[in-house]
């Protein structure tokens, strides 16, 4: 598991809150398709809390104790019912099935082989429901990002943390092209003069790997956006949001 997944408070203060149309995306799904929904990588809750809150029956799976723990301490808090579970999404057996599966922000970037991926998507085809839908989120790989000089600091953004105070975050990132896997450290700047560096790594998914891994996985891709507004993907889009439903045999 990457550093940054243990550091729940850090996670949060970089992860505010839904991105522009993600929990609306996630919810017009929903109350189209039905209201059994499962999360994987679910992390702290950044999903789960609105979308619980709307009235769905909602589970949330992470690898993260650190991450489930503090996802429960907000559901408590905010007087949400949802089910989290700690498990890992290439080897799950929930007991029932779901309307709606997904993946969000580039947690499926997580895992960095076919046979992982073959996994995490057994389990999905186990578990959705005959109608639901499977939806995968991640990022269309910036060249941009990945031939980046290795050794330089890139400004991610500024945020506060736990304490409300100030708080910088840079990266720097080496690529591997034969292997796909983007080798990433994040610095955390704090206030006081204080630095904390986290790893993570990620694999990148090129657009037709991504389509050819469902199909042959056992999905078929019935849309395929580049924004949460639910335009068409093209090739300016930086996002890559595949709503996809089980193969007929």
């Amino acid at each position: 598991m990457d550093d940054v997944y243990l550091a729940a408070e850090l996670y949060d203060a970089v992860h505010l809150g839904p991105w522009k149309g993600e929990l609306e995306f996630y919810q017009r799904l929903a109350a189209r398709i039905g209201p059994r929904v499962l999360e994987l990588a679910c992390g702290t809750g950044r999903l789960s809390m609105p979308l619980a809150a709307g009235g769905l029956a909602f589970t949330g799976l992470d690898l993260s104790a650190a991450m489930l723990e503090r996802a429960r301490h907000k559901a408590t808090q905010a007087g949400v019912s949802a089910n989290f579970v700690l498990g890992d999404m290439r080897q799950f057996n929930l007991g029932q099935q779901f309307d709606v599966i997904f993946i969000p922000i580039n947690s499926l970037c997580h895992l960095h082989t076919r046979a992982e991926v073959e996994d995490c998507f057994r389990c999905v085809r186990q578990h959705l429901a005959p109608d639901g839908r499977f939806v995968v989120d991640v990022f269309n790989p910036s060249l941009a990002i990945l031939s980046r000089d290795p050794n330089r600091w890139y400004v991610v953004g500024e945020y506060v943390d736990a304490h409300n105070q100030p708080l910088k975050l840079v990266e720097q990132n080496r690529y591997d092209s034969a292997t796909q896997i983007n080798a990433i450290k994040w610095r955390f700047e704090f206030s006081n003069g204080r630095a904390q560096e986290l790893a993570l790594t990620m694999k990148q998914y090129f657009p037709q790997e991504l389509d050819a891994l469902l199909a042959y996985n056992g999905f078929e891709i019935e849309h395929k956006y580049g924004k949460y507004g639910e335009k068409e993907f093209h090739a300016d889009s930086t996002q890559q949001i595949v709503v996809a439903k089980l193969a007929q045999s």
